[in-house]
């Protein structure tokens, strides 16, 4: 089971000033899985023992309003086989 956390953006400018900006919570950069849409193709991946690093940082340091991103909650690899895709509430 693959288990993540991700935002997908607006614009490539915000995902990659934020993968910058998330760097110390040792994100990635990965291209938009398929079952979401977005305008950009590019989204940051969090790894689930790193969310809360990750939030705070995000939190307290982003100037992205909740118009420019979306956050996910990713679990792939369940009994289905198809992934499991939650929309979370915006970073507050």
């Amino acid at each position: 089971m693959d288990e993540y956390y991700l935002l997908t953006f607006e614009s490539t400018h915000a995902a990659i000033s934020t993968e910058k900006l998330l760097k110390p919570a040792e994100v990635t950069i990965m291209p938009v899985p398929r079952f979401i849409s977005a305008s950009c193709g590019i989204s940051v991946r969090i790894r689930p023992d790193k969310k809360e690093y990750a939030e705070e940082i995000f939190r307290e340091n982003s100037r992205l309003t909740p118009d420019d991103y979306a956050y996910y909650h990713i679990i792939r690899g369940g009994a289905a086989g198809e992934p499991s895709c939650d929309r979370l509430e915006p970073i507050k």
